[in-house]
């Protein structure tokens, strides 16, 4: 066994304490938690050290990451204005880079990334981690056992019911890379691309539903994603992604799939975020982790014997980003890019998709991007 790869986590926010420390330490085959970079820290307090121990290493500079030769890995959980700086200097001293969606804010960043990765033989690590999502997992299996036939619409939302604004967070203010597309478009344009592959053209709505806050910030979307018939598509497919925050629907519609034999509607999120978000996160080892109430699951309607329209009840997939970082634990160790299941060209397609959508937007016309 080759020994667990040192990691340094960037942050103790929400993304580092709930998507990712947790994991780390649930993988001690894999990964090593070598530090946390918490600038406020100081001798007498830390955030770090209170939540993890006071053997834990805090440092306060990010200087401080870069030159210890003992970090193997560092994990980006910072704003998306810091991804490209950032992995680009963690980069050029050597080091892996674990990744939060999105990649970066612009294609040509991400680019540059991914081709100064290459040349430094290093991997950079999307963390795209709602393709262990319950209820995508769920699709892909049936998708699989081919139950629709050959699918010809297909919806993917993310709603909310957020009137105001939340306040204080950096999520919620305008800025290249800021906005509801690069937040959660960026999980549903991910999971559509792994599905279906990139479109030929897009059609794209971003802008700020509820008029409060700047003008410029986008806290809804609407993307349409067209595939024409091809050599593998008799039909052609309409893929609509959305995300509206002024959704009241308890639970919100998640997925619709439409196709030739059958029709699948699935309500409600995956339950993984908010088990981990609890007073006292569950357990990774919990068997109740990533697992949805049955009330949730999907509806699957096919024609019966007679040809009529029959609906059954599908059980859903047990979630499990566990997996994300089992399999990326498993390519740092052997230095194998090949090994990633979220390759790095594919957090650099989402951003095309993402500035493709905002071209249409703005410029009210369909884009071509294949």
């Amino acid at each position: 066994m080759s020994a667990p790869v040192r990691a340094a986590v960037l942050g103790t926010g929400l993304s580092a304490t709930v998507f990712h420390i947790p994991f780390i330490l649930a993988h001690p085959q894999y990964f090593a938690l070598h530090s946390i970079l918490e600038r406020s820290a100081t001798p007498d307090h830390s955030v770090a050290r209170q939540r993890y121990g006071p053997n834990v290493k805090v440092v306060t500079t990010y200087d401080e990451v870069l030159t210890d030769k003992d970090v193997d890995v560092v994990v980006l959980s910072t704003p998306n204005s810091t991804h490209y700086p950032y992995a680009k200097a963690a980069l050029e001293a050597g080091k892996h880079v674990i990744i939060e969606k999105p990649l970066t804010t612009t294609s040509a960043e991400g680019a540059e990334l991914v081709a100064l990765a290459a040349r430094k033989k290093l991997l950079i690590c999307v963390y795209q981690n709602r393709r262990w999502d319950s209820d995508f997992l769920t699709l892909r299996k049936l998708l699989a056992q081919d139950v629709f036939g050959e699918v010809v619409e297909f919806e993917t939302r993310y709603d909310r019911f957020r009137p105001n604004l939340v306040g204080g967070t950096w999520k919620e203010k305008a800025g290249t890379g800021q906005g509801a597309l690069f937040d959660l478009g960026s999980h549903l344009i991910d999971q559509v691309l792994t599905l279906f592959g990139t479109p030929s053209s897009v059609t794209g709505f971003a802008a700020n539903s509820r008029q409060v806050g700047d003008p410029a910030f986008d806290d809804s979307f609407v993307a349409l994603f067209h595939y024409p018939v091809s050599a593998t598509r008799k039909l052609p497919l309409t893929v609509t992604l959305r995300g509206a925050i002024l959704s009241l629907l308890n639970p919100q519609l998640r997925f619709t799939v439409k196709g030739t034999r059958a029709s699948w509607v699935k309500y409600g999120l995956d339950v993984q975020e908010p088990q981990l978000r609890l007073a006292q996160p569950m357990s990774l080892t919990d068997p109740r982790f990533g697992v949805e109430p049955t009330e949730l699951e999907g509806t699957l309607t096919t024609l019966d014997a007679a040809g009529q329209p029959a609906s059954k009840k599908v059980p859903t997939e047990r979630g499990d980003y566990t997996q994300w970082y089992k399999n990326v634990g498993q390519a740092l160790q052997a230095g194998d890019v090949t090994l990633l299941e979220v390759k790095p060209e594919q957090g650099l397609e989402v951003i095309k998709m993402i500035e493709a959508i905002y071209t249409s937007s703005r410029e009210g016309r369909t884009v071509s991007v294949a």
